[in-house]
């Protein structure tokens, strides 16, 4: 799995992580599924196996990280943070995001 990354992360740019290359993502019920690394030592989101994949610093406390996440996910997206809802995974790594607009 390590190899894969350091593949990905190599052969990939930031630019690639484009708005379009998110919106690909998104399933016909206008949710999008991903995952989350909280406690990381820097912040970045990238597309791993299909999924995207979303690294914090915040903790998963009180919330914090949801706010993260949602916050991190609308300026990829280039939305408001007010046009993202978590539907599933409050507590999870694993979540889905509605994406209201």
């Amino acid at each position: 799995m390590g190899k894969r990354f350091l593949r990905y992360r190599i052969g990939m740019s930031a630019l690639t992580l484009t708005p379009e290359a998110i919106t690909a993502l998104v399933s016909d019920r206008n949710e999008l599924s991903l995952r989350v690394v909280p406690g990381a030592k820097v912040e970045k989101a990238a597309i791993e196996n299909g999924a995207l994949k979303i690294w914090l610093r915040s903790a998963p406390e009180d919330g914090k990280a949801n706010k993260a996440v949602l916050a991190i996910l609308a300026k990829l997206l280039g939305i408001s943070v007010s046009q993202l809802e978590i539907t599933h995974g409050q507590t999870a790594r694993d979540k889905r995001v509605r994406v209201l607009g």
